[in-house]
């Protein structure tokens, strides 16, 4: 587009000396092109300030490795390679052998725990009605033991005197069987409490059993394309397997990367228009919207390592990069990821700049017609 600027305006100055037949002096000549030089450089300024292009873009969207976290061998792919698949769909089965066995077994230890604590429970309600009756029977020897204790004070026989011993002896031995009960019954609340705690610590391994027999049918995390399958029936998976099994890459969520220097990346903002185009469809243009500015790169991290820096190595390149959302969803998510081609990002307000910058993204998207 500089070149083209520049053809302009060496034309304007031809015509000026042909037809305005301005003098050919060195002087005239000199001060043409350095007016020039200014002009052509304050455009290309202005231009690039208020209305950014970039020939450095690529569209991208979420990829999801497909790794399970359960070491167990693959029984069946169900998805192809280039299949679409719904969220919750069943992408490939894992032998359930090992993992059913452990959840019968705590199912019927859970059931077995819980038995038993319905017969703890039993016993409580039996302690307790066993409290009720020996608290009963203390209280009827009590009564008898206190009219006795009257009909002596009245004046009685030997013989009352000697009941009323008995009675007293009946009595001491009812409180006995009270405090018996009561700590039977605490018994059995022990036991029920670590019946309970039982069912629970059986419930807890069942549930862990459970949740790795479910994930032995791995279902996609979203919508999306299988794209690469690693495994294949008879595969063992490894929970620490450096590589996964498959790649599933999300549909929508499209988002093309635009690469600029950093000074021009000054006057864009979030929300700020944008033309993309793309070179696998020549001769047209897609539109959209920033939705994030990256004024972050991987250039400025330093590794927390041992080893000191290498301060010839420290430095960058200069450049960030500005997040496009594109207008059409239905185009978006037809386009392959990785897309090459270039964007202009149009900045607030509006000015005569961006019209530099429509006509060299229409002359970039009709040169990608070229075989080159």
């Amino acid at each position: 587009m500089i070149i083209a600027i520049t053809a302009i305006y060496c034309a304007l100055v031809y015509a000026a000396f042909r037809i305005i037949k301005i003098p050919v002096l060195s002087s005239t000549i000199a001060t043409a092109v350095v007016i020039g030089v200014f002009l052509i450089g304050a455009i290309v300024i202005g231009w690039q300030g208020a209305a950014p292009v970039s020939q450095q873009i690529t569209l991208t969207r979420f990829i999801v490795a497909l790794n399970p976290d359960l070491k167990a061998l693959v029984k069946k792919i169900n998805v192809g390679i280039g299949q679409r698949v719904k969220k919750g769909d069943v992408l490939f089965e894992l032998d359930t052998g090992q993992f059913q066995g452990p959840v019968d077994r705590y199912t019927a230890d859970l059931q077995a725990a819980k038995k038993q604590v319905d017969q703890l429970q039993a016993a409580v309600e039996l302690s307790n009605a066993t409290i009720n009756r020996t608290k009963a029977q203390r209280d009827a020897v009590k009564a008898k033991r206190d009219a006795e204790a009257k009909l002596k004070a009245i004046g009685s026989a030997a013989a009352r005197e000697l009941r009323l011993i008995e009675l007293e002896s009946d009595l001491d031995a009812a409180k006995a069987s009270v405090a018996e009960a009561i700590a039977s019954k605490a018994q059995a609340e022990a036991a029920l409490a670590a019946g309970r705690a039982q069912v629970a610590s059986v419930q807890g391994l069942l549930d862990k059993a459970a949740a790795d027999l479910s994930r032995t049918s791995y279902r996609a995390p979203a919508d999306g394309v299988v794209i690469n399958w690693q495994a294949r029936p008879g595969t063992i998976t490894a929970v620490l397997r450096k590589s996964a099994v498959g790649t599933l890459m999300e549909s929508g969520n499209s988002r093309v990367v635009v690469v600029l220097p950093q000074n021009l990346m000054r006057n864009v903002k979030v929300g700020d228009p944008a033309e993309i185009a793309f070179m696998s469809r020549p001769g047209t243009l897609a539109t959209g919207k920033v939705i994030r500015v990256g004024n972050y790169t991987g250039e400025g991290q330093l590794a927390a390592e041992g080893d000191v820096p290498i301060v010839a190595n420290i430095g960058s390149k200069g450049f960030f990069a500005a997040v496009v959302k594109l207008d059409d969803d239905a185009l978006a998510d037809g386009l392959g990821l990785g897309e090459a081609g270039a964007a202009a990002i149009y900045s607030q307000p509006e000015g005569p700049f961006h019209v530099i910058s429509k006509i060299y993204l229409r002359m970039v998207s009709l040169s990608f017609f070229l075989p080159f």
